[in-house]
């Protein structure tokens, strides 16, 4: 089914594989986005997350790195929907990981969450639902705006907006949904204060595939959930606050072979692209293979424009992706795999290459199986040292070289058993995502994230 959104994005395959594609912008008024990257994000003190439920048939999961040689105190403060607040205080060890099961803390609740630590941290929250899941890292700040590139209510996908005002007064806010038919449709609403609030698209713009845009008069922070029937599969992005001209995927595939061996489950790659811009965009998408392969094509993004590229013709096998635009665009990439009901995975891309890298989630005991992968796009090899903090305070090394113009594989649980959090410092300026696969009620799941970026 997900191939069909193809004619979304695609005036034809054979122009894809021939490396250049006009693509069919959408009309009306342009509006102004800033331009400036969102920065590297380091170790923080507050981070925050929209969405959140331990209602019937979701469990969430909060998970907390700490670097430092301290131990930190945690204060969890939960919105629910639709107000009120709920507050909760933990710590963490010394360079360890810590793990909150929300659905034990906050039962049969939808709710949004702001962490306030004693020392700077790096969280995430992971979600499950049926055998598949889905994880975002913590954002460290509101803001007036969100954007998001990805966005389907065509059959069979369910898309929510999920919203968090943390503000102690209400937010008049309005979100504009860039259609591919060439129109803008938008919605105005009022979040009241101190609450997370829940959107469900496919009643306000039902039979559709959009971008859409997110202002509101106070500072607050959004996600998006798209659920794909049947079997739940689930993926939820955070949204960013600018367009950039680079984005850097690490992972990308078209199977599951590191994974299954022979027979291995297929797997689709999409990316999509969206110019907020009233002017036309061009951007250029280099894939790197495992052994140093790449193929090169570029893409014509019209003024306020959502497209949707299918990758599979141009790559086989496990690849990292990276996007160089003329003007600053929105960059999203979503994997399904395996036979009905499908898994699947998506992550917002990462804006710059890093030295440092940072995951506070990691699991390699049943039913999970923690993949790392890194791109390095660059013309030297990267020496790469993995430092993974487990539970217990301990720390194990692992060392890793990424040849250029490469992507690598790491298979967590060949270096390390349980729960844990990794950092990862680099010789050459790398991007690094987490894949945790999941083999769960017959089927396989998987959630998937772009890592902290800074010291």
């Amino acid at each position: 089914m997900r191939r069909l959104l193809l004619k979304r994005g695609l005036q034809s395959l054979s122009l894809l594989v021939a490396a250049i594609v006009v693509l069919a912008g959408i009309s009306g008024p342009a509006q102004a986005v800033p331009a400036s990257a969102p920065s590297a994000v380091g170790p923080q003190t507050t981070f925050f997350f929209a969405e959140g439920s331990t209602q019937s048939p979701f469990d969430t999961w909060f998970l907390v790195e700490n670097p430092s040689n301290q131990t930190v105190g945690l204060t969890f403060t939960f919105f629910l929907q639709p107000t009120g607040t709920v507050v909760q205080n933990y710590s963490v060890g010394p360079t360890a990981r810590f793990s909150l099961f929300a659905n034990q803390a906050l039962p049969n609740q939808a709710f949004s969450t702001r962490i306030n630590a004693s020392a700077p941290i790096f969280a995430e929250r992971a979600m499950y639902v049926g055998f598949d899941g889905d994880v975002v890292t913590g954002i460290p700040a509101p803001n007036t705006t969100w954007l998001f590139a990805e966005g389907a209510t065509v059959a069979p996908f369910h898309t929510w907006l999920l919203l968090q005002n943390p503000n102690n007064v209400a937010a008049p806010t309005t979100i504009a949904y860039l259609l591919e038919s060439g129109q803008t449709v938008t919605q105005t609403l009022s979040l009241p204060a101190n609450s997370r609030t829940s959107i469900f698209v496919n009643d306000v713009l039902p039979n559709a595939a959009f971008s859409s845009r997110v202002v509101s008069s106070q500072p607050i922070i959004a996600e998006r959930a798209m659920y794909r029937f049947p079997g739940n599969a689930a993926t939820v992005n955070s949204g960013v606050n600018a367009p950039s001209t680079s984005w850097f995927f690490s992972e990308g595939r078209t199977e599951l072979s590191s994974l299954r061996g022979e027979g291995a489950p297929p797997a689709d790659t999409f990316l999509l692209l969206e110019n907020t811009n009233s002017t036309q965009a061009t951007a250029t998408i280099t894939l790197f293979g495992v052994g140093g392969n790449t193929t090169t094509f570029s893409v014509v993004l019209l003024p306020t424009s959502r497209i949707t590229l299918f990758l599979n013709p141009l790559m086989t096998g496990s690849f990292g992706i990276r996007v160089v635009s003329t003007i600053p665009i929105i960059a999203e990439r979503s994997i399904f795999f395996g036979t009905e009901p499908r898994g699947a995975y998506s992550t917002q891309g990462a804006t710059a290459l890093s030295t440092s890298w940072h995951f506070a989630e990691g699991e390699t005991r049943s039913p999970f199986n923690e993949i790392i992968t890194l791109l390095n796009p660059g013309d030297q090899t990267a020496n790469v040292r993995m430092d993974f903090l487990l539970v217990t305070g301990q720390t194990v090394p692992g060392f890793f070289d990424v040849a250029p113009h490469s992507k690598l594989e790491v298979e967590v649980g060949r270096i390390v058993t349980g729960a844990n959090s990794v950092n990862i410092t680099s010789s050459q300026p790398i991007v690094a995502e987490r894949t945790m696969f999941i083999f769960k009620l017959g089927s396989i799941g998987a959630h998937d994230t772009i890592g902290f970026s800074g010291s």
